[in-house]
């Protein structure tokens, strides 16, 4: 046989040998490593390298191949692409499948709801019975400056600013990305409200406000009507005494306060202190700032509690205690203002 016609048939087998062998190869490392579909869990940690994923997946059982699983990942230039959280990795997945799973962020979800009215110290501790986060983690987040700063909140925490709502967020988030999230959701939301451009003092008065009506109205007819008699209070130089200040206070809601309750010395206490208290005593929903923004044009100066969820407004101090007489004669107050 001609040396020529050798050199062509060793090339074509060659040809056609090494292609197989890379597929066999990449079948093999490719190849999932179990059949069944019960997910495990396995956590990717900001900032982790693409080599510390691969070993901790190889390591956990999930790939064959650590070095398969990084050379694929950079040869496809996608390493910066994989997402931080939880995934769910079935044993019969792939190893390419798996990367596309991390790719596309498919991570773990959680979700709560936090209803309108909830203190920051209520939403810590529904997060942390949900196994979310950690009580005093949420409350340190709150608290912290750069996101004090971001948002250019003028309290000393976030409080006011976490929106309730339902969220869905990704599992094993930290306390400060939670809490980014909910004080995201409250800027979006009010983004159609003209507090554009607005200044420290003007969204420090607003929030406080709604924090106030979200606590004391329970009929939203009634928000700009409780926003409305706030206002015209302060603007008489009348204390505002808020049963829902003293409340917040407490830490607890009652029923009823007592008389001994509205003497608890603190500056949110504004059966003692004139003015706005110093910070939002709630985190108020949407209605609750708009009534804020745009209370009704009244002159009411106080209101008592029906006991239905209602409120009797009145203009004078005797239509006042005349309304005090019909709605509350048990010798301790109810949600009034005096």
């Amino acid at each position: 046989m001609p040396r020529s016609r050798k050199k062509l048939i060793f090339a074509i087998v060659v040809m056609s040998v090494v292609p197989l062998t890379v597929l066999l190869l990449f079948l093999s490392y490719n190849a999932a490593t179990g059949t069944h579909e019960e997910p495990v869990l396995f956590s990717v940690q900001a900032g982790e390298s693409v080599f510390r994923v691969a070993g901790n997946l190889q390591r956990e059982g999930h790939i064959r191949s650590e070095r398969f699983f990084t050379l694929l990942v950079r040869v496809k230039r996608i390493s910066s692409q994989i997402k931080a959280g939880e995934y769910l990795i079935k044993p019969s997945l792939h190893t390419t499948d798996i990367i596309r799973l991390l790719i596309a962020g498919a991570v773990v979800t959680q979700k709560f709801t936090i209803a309108e009215g909830l203190h920051m110290r209520q939403i810590a501790d529904v997060l942390q019975g949900k196994g979310i986060i950690g009580s005093e983690e949420f409350l340190q987040a709150c608290r912290n400056p750069a996101i004090l700063r971001k948002y250019r909140i003028p309290f000393d925490s976030a409080e006011g600013f976490l929106f309730p709502d339902t969220y869905i967020i990704a599992k094993g988030l930290s306390a400060e990305q939670i809490v980014t999230i909910m004080v995201d959701r409250f800027f979006e939301e009010i983004k159609a409200m003209p507090l554009e451009g607005y200044s420290d003092e003007e969204l420090r008065r607003v929030v406080i406000v709604a924090s106030l009506v979200e606590r004391e109205a329970k009929i939203d007819s009634e928000r700009p009507i409780i926003a409305a008699v706030f206002y015209n209070r302060i603007s008489k130089g009348k204390r505002l005494e808020s049963c829902a200040t003293v409340q917040y206070i407490l830490g607890k809601t009652k029923e009823r306060l007592l008389y001994s309750d509205l003497q608890v010395d603190s500056p949110y206490n504004t059966y003692l202190h004139k003015g706005l208290p110093p910070g939002p005593i709630s985190n108020p929903g949407i209605k609750s700032i708009e009534a804020a923004l745009f209370p009704a044009d009244v002159d009411y100066l106080f209101f008592v509690s029906k006991r239905d969820g209602s409120h009797h407004f009145s203009t004078t101090y005797k239509e006042h205690l005349e309304a005090i007489e019909q709605y509350n004669k048990t010798g301790t107050v109810g949600h009034q203002i005096s």
